[in-house]
């Protein structure tokens, strides 16, 4: 997830505050001010996606997203501005005032481009919050392909709404990491499909489908931990995956397979049990 917030921080920081006359002077023409502003951003994204991380429900996610949003807006308005002061005018001396100045014209200005911020940072911590809350073998990977596709989007938007505006990263620059991370994520989910399509064909000899459970029937102590392999979204948890132990398994245990995660693909097992 932060592989997709940095890149876009960096490269929102400059068209974000382009419209601000006063931003607009102090970076312009100012490669040391770009840099200060863009390290900046990316520091306070992902410190605020950190924070929101922490919730302990979706939408509690979303509030510190977007209240958190407002506050790092404000600090990153001080902090740039006193961090160009040092950077580019040497003004070492000079960074607690204009840290001052900064955060009080961040009350005008970065606070609501902080909650913007926010808002957008808001679906990349929900889907990572709502994986953690609801696991699954799968997870990380639907993180992924969200993460992609939120930075291409990103990226895209970016094109049309900073034409005008330098950045510290292209747009087209977005749209090709987004792209990666989501054609990533999603082939990675799509190998772990046809794994388990082999798996309830009796391809992979050495796992094994179990398909003999229903909605009556009560989970064991030791299948009631196993996180769902594939998570579809609702459907119930029609099979275990077994793993089948061998002669050369070391330390195999008296039972012949042990339960490895629960397989919620309802069409597998019809074909498995049919079998």
């Amino acid at each position: 997830m932060l592989a997709a917030v940095v890149p876009f921080a960096a490269a929102a920081a400059l068209p974000a505050v382009w419209w601000i006359p006063l931003a607009r002077d102090a970076i312009q023409g100012k490669a040391g001010a770009a840099a200060v502003m863009a390290t900046s951003t990316a520091l306070l994204s992902v410190a605020l996606l950190r924070y929101a991380l922490r919730a302990t429900s979706h939408r509690g996610a979303w509030l510190r997203c977007v209240l958190g949003g407002a506050l790092a807006g404000v600090l990153n308005a001080g902090l740039s501005l006193a961090g160009i002061g040092v950077v580019c005018n040497g003004q070492g001396g000079g960074f607690f005032v204009g840290f001052f100045v900064g955060t009080l014209l961040g009350g005008v200005y970065g606070a609501p481009l902080g909650l913007a911020f926010g808002a957008w940072y808001a679906v990349l911590a929900g889907s990572a919050v709502r994986a953690r809350l609801d696991p699954s073998h799968d997870g990380p990977d639907r993180v992924l392909t969200t993460a992609g596709l939120w930075l291409l989007l990103g990226g895209a938007c970016a094109r049309l709404a900073w034409r005008w505006a330098p950045a510290a990263l292209s747009p087209w620059g977005l749209v090709a990491i987004g792209l990666g991370l989501a054609v990533l994520g999603a082939a990675r989910r799509r190998a772990r499909l046809a794994w388990l399509a082999r798996v309830a064909a009796g391809v992979e000899p050495r796992w094994q489908l179990d398909v003999r459970r229903s909605d009556d029937v009560r989970r064991s102590d030791e299948e009631a931990g196993l996180l769902p392999l594939v998570r579809p979204g609702g459907r119930p948890q029609d099979g275990v995956l077994l793993y089948r132990a061998h002669g050369h398994d070391r330390y195999r245990s008296a039972s012949p397979s042990a339960p490895a995660a629960l397989a919620a693909l309802p069409g597998l097992a019809a074909q498995e049990a049919d079998g």
